[in-house]
């Protein structure tokens, strides 16, 4: 059963399901090897914002999550970062992900606008994109719905890593 596609910040309970759907993510689209102590630190970090400290100038965002908790059917990882070239700072799409099971739903669509109405909210740009060569003329279709295109990405050698 898909829950409504109603977006909620994702707190330290959703720890498990978090991982879950990263986890799938990962195994479905991801170029490069899975760093768990990587993951551990950012989501100590967006799981428990309360828990950074003052002086601690570190990176800050939120995770969005479609689902009851211990039942989670989609995520978005949004940080707060900036280019080489730049103080500004703007939002950056970690990663979208719909369960595989609920993917006949709106949660992706819902997961987009949330990320523009965050955008909204902290009058930060928002920089999102795709990199997968699985289904990716439809994923670059539905994100091309809902947001300005600007530019592409190209990546030469993973196949080195693999």
């Amino acid at each position: 059963m898909v829950a409504p596609s109603v977006v909620r910040l994702a707190n330290e309970a959703d720890r498990l399901e978090v991982w879950r759907l990263i986890l799938q993510g990962h195994k479905e689209n991801c170029a490069f090897e899975l760093s768990p102590q990587k993951v551990e630190w950012w989501l100590n970090r967006l799981l428990n914002p309360d828990s950074i400290p003052d002086s601690d100038m570190g990176p800050r965002g939120v995770i969005g999550v479609i689902g009851p908790q211990g039942a989670l059917e989609g995520l978005v990882i949004l940080v707060i970062g900036s280019y080489w070239y730049t103080d500004s700072r703007h939002l950056e799409e970690y990663m979208v992900f719909i369960d595989p099971e609920c993917r006949a739903s709106d949660h992706a669509k819902v997961l987009i606008e949330w990320m523009k109405e965050q955008s909204k909210q902290t009058k930060l740009a928002l920089v999102a994109g795709i990199i997968s060569n699985d289904k990716t003329e439809a994923k670059c279709k539905l994100y091309g719905r809902f947001l300005p295109k600007a530019g592409e990405f190209f990546v030469y050698g993973l196949e080195k890593f693999k």
